[in-house]
């Protein structure tokens, strides 16, 4: 039993670390801060997953040149399905390596296998001897009593964001149906009549009702998600769900230079 709770312990702290690792890089390259990850808390599971599997299967490689080759190999597999699976699940994707050379259908790619390789080696040399060390000094009890702790926190936060994510690509079809309709019938009213004008004012509000509408029934989890994945591409309605982004974008221009004459 200390075992299985032990290496749930190694989970969670090489989740962290991958949560802070992605949130130091993404946030760098935003130039904003991201609270990067799937789940709401500090952790990224797949790199938990894929630090475990690193340290379980390939312990007994001494090889460096080997253990990087093969670890790079395994991590690259872990977020192939990855990938795989929260596509089928919720149809869209988190992230997409297609502009990357070498990358295997926008799911891995040959720069993100290095990196894991090499953060494989960082872990499996630096890192992991001294979580090994201090991990065996924890007291049974406390080790106990911690790891059923936050195994009931990333059961809970894990439910939360996938009951909270999975009407998402409903409401983005419900939004992509309104768009259509909108257009369907404005290009309608101007063919009948050409004679009828529609104001640009007009089209700039009911397409901004639309938006609102849409913005509206997104949840915190909804929003959260987008704003962590920039990359983040519904399979089905990726076209409405770039341009609403966009909107967005603009509208928050539009409110800071707004909050700043007011001030």
């Amino acid at each position: 039993m200390r075992m299985v709770e032990t290496y749930f312990l190694w989970f969670v702290f090489y989740s962290f670390l991958g949560w802070v690792y992605e949130t130091i890089l993404c946030s760098t390259l935003e130039k904003r801060f991201i609270n990067r990850g799937f789940l709401n808390g500090p952790y990224c599971p797949i790199y938990g997953f894929g630090a475990l599997i690193v340290i379980v299967t390939l312990r007994s490689v001494e090889n460096v040149v080997l253990l990087f080759l093969m670890a790079a190999v395994l991590t690259s597999t872990l977020e192939y399905i990855t990938s795989w699976g929260m596509e089928k699940l919720f149809h869209a994707r988190w992230w997409d390596y297609s502009h990357k050379k070498w990358n295997i259908n926008g799911r891995v790619c040959l720069l993100g296998a290095v990196a894991f390789g090499a953060l494989s080696l960082l872990i499996m040399k630096v890192v992991h001897p001294f979580v090994f060390l201090y991990t065996q000094k924890v007291p049974k009890k406390v080790l106990g009593y911690s790891s059923s702790a936050l195994f009931v926190l990333l059961v809970a936060d894990s439910l939360y964001t996938i009951l909270s994510f999975l009407n998402f690509d409903q409401k983005l079809r419900e939004f992509s149906a309104e768009l259509a309709e909108f257009t369907d019938q404005t290009l309608f009213r101007y063919a009948e009549t050409l004679k009828e004008k529609i104001s640009e004012t007009e089209l700039h509000e009911k397409i901004g009702g639309i938006y609102e509408r849409f913005r509206s029934r997104m949840n915190s989890q909804e929003r959260r998600m987008l704003r962590a994945f920039p990359a983040f591409r519904s399979m089905r309605y990726n076209k409405h769900l770039q341009e609403f982004r966009k909107v967005i974008k603009k509208l928050e221009v539009v409110k800071k230079i707004k909050d700043r004459n007011h001030d």
